[in-house]
């Protein structure tokens, strides 16, 4: 199973992405609201200090409210405040930008502007890497004038972004701590989310069908409750069809086998009587005879197939050359010429461990196939590399463009060599044909 396509994956994935969109919005609140508020509470501040300074202002005029805290104060008017706050810019445009406004509402510098619970009125103004606040208040003895009040908060500007980056690393070391807090969690979830569909998983593929007991009280009541119960109703349907399977191949055995035996024998009694030797009767007799016998190989062949128990035969240490010489000799009677040579090139001394039975019909089907198609020349046996190769002079086949000189050659080419495919896939062996139309055709099998 690939990594990125898994569960367990997509879960881990899940947590972390969740985990990083809170803990980013939940951050991005935080950092403006916490920078919003403190222009609030600074705003608050230069109004009630501002407000202090209106009072004493009303009580005695002649004071010198400029002495009294750091910003500029001033009794004027518009004109001469913006007159006043294009000292602070250096660039001409900038100093326009103020000198030639009517009022403060028309500056078009940037900065927003408030209005506090008093009534007063501040305005911030960006520009040149410097930001001035002035708050504009209304004295109730002059109408003409305004009380203003000018402050230079560069310098707590930068301060404040100093903060904001300090902040930043802060937040930073804390996403950090969250993925892999999150990485962990989703792991942990992972694990206990996919437990039971692991346990699942293992408990089917550890049982044989037979042996199988249902799930429905080791899980709860939900989605892999649901899917436990869904694979025992699925196996007990295989179970069913197994059962009659298995009868039928009981069934089979007996009814196939005993006439074909029967019919063995009658015919051994018919060719031994004067009769059956005489040459005309000898032709037919001989013809009834490979007929006998390759119904009998297809039934062994296929019984053998149906059986589920071919998968757990064990494994036994045997002589290949011995195979290939009773595989000769079993054929022997499809030559269709005298002249046709049976070459056992396997060397005597090689031992295979493996599944003798079934490696001897894939023999078997191979040699008749070969004796099948040749006419004349050679069939040839070897055993190099972990590879059977059987080779013959016969007639061969055209391979198309849409073959991949493997299995799927075999579907086409009758029933002994599907058989081969399907034992071949059954244990795994790689088959891969090689053939010219007229050559002769060469199949080998890598048996490891």
């Amino acid at each position: 199973m690939k990594l990125f396509q898994s569960i367990r994956f997509r879960i881990v994935v899940a947590c972390i992405s969740f985990s990083l969109i809170v803990t980013l919005g939940y951050g991005w609140v935080t950092f403006y609201g916490v920078k919003y508020n403190s222009d609030e509470l600074f705003n608050w501040y230069i109004a009630e200090e501002a407000g202090e300074l209106i009072s004493l202002y009303h009580q005695d005029s002649s004071l010198d409210l400029g002495g009294m805290t750091t910003a500029k104060i001033m009794i004027s008017r518009d004109v001469a405040v913006l007159n006043e706050l294009s000292q602070y810019f250096a660039s001409q445009s900038n100093k326009a930008k103020l000198t030639k406004a009517t009022s403060l509402d028309n500056v078009s510098l940037p900065g927003p502007r408030f209005t506090t619970e008093q009534g007063y009125t501040i305005y911030e103004f960006t520009g040149e890497g410097k930001t001035l606040h002035i708050l504009k208040a209304p004295l109730h003895r002059n109408e003409t004038q305004h009380f203003y009040y000018i402050v230079n908060v560069s310098d707590f500007v930068n301060y404040d972004n100093l903060s904001e980056q300090y902040i930043a690393d802060i937040f930073l070391r804390i996403l950090i701590f969250i993925i892999i807090l999150a990485l962990l969690v989703g792991f942990f979830l992972s694990q206990m989310v996919l437990s039971p569909l692991t346990r699942l998983a293992n408990s089917v593929d550890e049982v044989a069908p037979h042996e199988y007991v249902k799930h429905k009280q080791g899980y709860y009541n939900d989605e892999i409750g649901f899917l436990a119960k869904k694979i025992d109703a699925f196996v007990a349907r295989t179970n069913q069809f197994v059962l009659r399977e298995k009868a039928f191949s009981r069934d089979a055995s007996h009814e196939l086998r005993t006439p074909v035996a029967s019919s063995r024998a009658a015919l051994e009694l018919a060719m031994a009587t004067p009769e059956g030797q005489s040459q005309n009767m000898d032709k037919y007799l001989q013809r009834i005879d490979r007929a006998n016998r390759d119904m009998t190989h297809l039934i062994e062949t296929f019984l053998m197939l149906g059986k589920e128990e071919t998968e757990h035969l064990k494994d036994v240490k045997f002589n290949l050359s011995s195979v290939v010489s009773r595989a000769f000799e079993k054929h022997d009677y499809l030559k269709k010429s005298p002249d046709i040579l049976c070459i056992n090139d396997v060397d005597q001394n090689i031992h295979i461990l493996g599944q003798e039975q079934l490696l001897s019909i894939v023999i078997n089907n191979l040699v008749r196939n070969a004796f099948q198609h040749t006419s004349q020349g050679a069939i040839r046996i070897d055993y190099q590399n972990d590879q059977l190769i059987v080779q013959d002079s016969g007639e061969g086949m055209k391979l198309t463009d849409n073959d991949d000189r493997s299995t799927s050659v075999l579907e086409k080419s009758g029933v002994g060599l599907s058989l081969v495919r399907r034992l071949s896939e059954m244990q795994g062996w790689q088959v891969n044909i090689d053939s010219e139309l007229g050559e002769g055709t060469t199949v080998s099998i890598k048996l490891s």
